[in-house]
């Protein structure tokens, strides 16, 4: 494995050894896990935004979407376990340029 050397100042480098002695391993390890979290959490970021991106593409191309304050009865409803049918989506209103 090719090494990677990373530079931290005196005060991070003392936290990181007293972080790793508590866990029982050593600073590479917590650096390595550490670092793998952090990238685990960023590729999550990454697929919630292009799933967001996806969505309002979607929204934008049919021209409809479900009311936010219905859908949200819907499911106070359903978390209830009472019987409510599903919010029908509605036009969008067309979007007024004045407003920019």
């Amino acid at each position: 494995m090719p090494n990677l050397s990373v530079k931290l100042d005196e005060t991070t480098r003392q936290r990181l050894q007293e972080a790793a002695a508590r866990q029982g391993v050593t600073p590479h390890a917590l650096m390595v896990r550490a670092i793998d979290r952090e990238l685990e959490r960023a590729a999550a970021h990454d697929a919630f935004v292009a799933r967001a991106l996806q969505a309002r593409a979607d929204v934008e191309a049919s021209g409809t979407a479900i009311d936010g304050p219905a859908f949200a009865d819907y499911l106070r409803k359903r978390a209830r376990g009472k019987a409510a049918p599903r919010p029908a989506p509605q036009a969008l209103l067309p979007a007024d340029d004045s407003e920019a």
